[in-house]
């Protein structure tokens, strides 16, 4: 008997042919769990893989074609492709709102029916990654005619309700909550959570049914960020004006309120009196940007303050003998990424706000650090973690290590999905089973 045909499908607005987001990391890590997919299946399935991202214009600051060069030849390794989907934008913000998200998912439904009707496979996983695709899933499924045992996740990275807390756009959750109605109702459909926090917030704030959630846990994309060389970074620092000779202090992230970063900069006078300095980088969409103006009469002499995208200098920072924290000082997060990526270099301490999914992710005291948010809080944490021992820091980023390298692979993660969506098979309409 010959091998069953399984399709899979992956959309998602950053990961594919950009990468200037968490969600962008978090996609990379799906594809390169691709390979070992197909290791462990092998004997049972023949796996096509097809990705569909909207199109992104060079202008967009996430743009790469490297990234989607990469992405391509993972998919056309298994006889798929990278497919682009219209959003009805000009390319530079691939997320868009609802007027992009409502051609978004119908175009990536078609494309997937296409590709799927071709090569007609006995099961098919398809995964919606964030708001734009949230109703992908539900218009492939009113279209399908032909045989296939179907299966789709939608996994949001983020909600309405979370990253706009006190300016809620009531078309996003319209959005939303019409992709957990369509779920909710669909066997074989589920809202994939990140994390323990994300499956409450779900489960409470939009209704998603207990059978109706799955786990499709966080991770990063282990070994996929080059180690840079101390005299690498120096250099690097140099030309940014950052000291060599100092202790840092460091935070960085999308040039948005919740993130914290007046938090940061205002802890940052109250420890004037130490030998340190605070390096902050700020990825602004634009210098116009009231953030910018906000935190430029905030700097002073312990800080360094860089604004733009640049993903290298982050990476090359926590790796830095002499970064002593990197700090996640966000208002709102329902995961974040850079808690995890701190603790695989194994060489500064992570310190995150005490709110979201940040602290389900920190064991405070041994792989890292949680505080209170008020600024005055802040700084007597950090005056704390920068007064430890350094047998006693070592002890913590060790730990951190083993954490990451024990829970938070993403292609792992992204594999133990799949396979727990093909065992479960599609329930009936009489009633699922309770996925724990």
């Amino acid at each position: 008997m010959g091998k069953r045909k399984l399709g899979i499908v992956v959309c998602a607005h950053d990961g594919i042919s950009s990468v200037y987001a968490g969600v962008g990391t978090a996609i990379d890590g799906y594809f390169r769990g691709i390979e070992r997919l197909r290791r462990e299946l092998d004997a049972e399935y023949e796996i096509r893989v097809w990705a569909i991202t909207p199109w992104s214009a060079p202008s967009n600051c996430g743009y790469s074609p490297a990234q989607l060069e990469k992405i391509r030849r993972i998919c056309r390794s298994t006889g798929g492709d990278v497919l682009e989907c219209f959003n009805v934008s000009d390319g530079f913000n691939q997320y868009g709102d609802i007027d992009n998200w409502s051609i978004t998912s119908p175009t990536a439904a078609l494309l997937a029916y296409q590709v799927l009707k071709d090569f007609a496979p006995d099961d098919a996983v398809v995964v919606a990654a964030c708001t734009p695709f949230a109703m992908m899933p539900a218009i492939l499924k009113r279209h399908v005619d032909f045989d296939v045992d179907l299966r789709a996740v939608w996994i949001p990275h983020n909600t309405s309700l979370i990253e706009e807390r006190g300016a809620y756009d009531t078309k996003r959750i319209d959005f939303e909550l019409a992709a957990v109605e369509s779920i909710n109702a669909t066997p074989g459909f589920f809202v994939g959570y990140l994390n323990p926090y994300m499956r409450e917030h779900l489960g409470r704030d939009y209704g998603v049914r207990d059978d109706s959630l799955i786990p499709l846990l966080n991770g990063i994309s282990e070994n996929a960020v080059p180690v840079y060389t101390q005299d690498e970074i120096r250099q690097a620092m140099e030309q940014r004006g950052v000291p060599a000779d100092k202790r840092i202090v460091f935070m960085f992230g999308r040039g948005v309120h919740i993130k914290g970063f007046d938090i940061f900069m205002r802890a940052a006078a109250e420890l004037a009196d130490l030998d340190c300095h605070f390096v902050l980088q700020v990825a602004a969409w634009s210098m116009d940007y009231p953030i910018v103006a906000e935190l430029k009469k905030l700097q002073q002499s312990n800080i360094t303050l860089l604004f733009g995208l640049d993903l290298v200098f982050p990476k090359q920072l926590m790796q830095w003998d002499s970064t002593e924290i990197v700090a996640v000082l966000s208002r709102h997060e329902a995961a974040g990424l850079i808690p995890m990526e701190v603790r695989s270099y194994g060489s500064a301490l992570i310190l995150v706000s005490n709110v979201g999914g940040l602290p389900g992710q920190v064991r405070d005291g041994l792989d890292g650090f949680v505080t209170e948010l008020g600024v005055d809080d802040v700084a007597r944490t950090m005056r704390e973690i920068l007064s430890l021992p350094e047998t006693r820091k070592s002890e913590i980023a060790a730990a951190g290590v083993k954490l990451i390298q024990e829970d938070y692979s993403m292609s792992k993660n992204f594999m133990a999905t799949v396979m727990l969506l093909l065992e479960r098979g599609q329930p009936s309409d009489e009633g699922r089973e309770q996925i724990s």
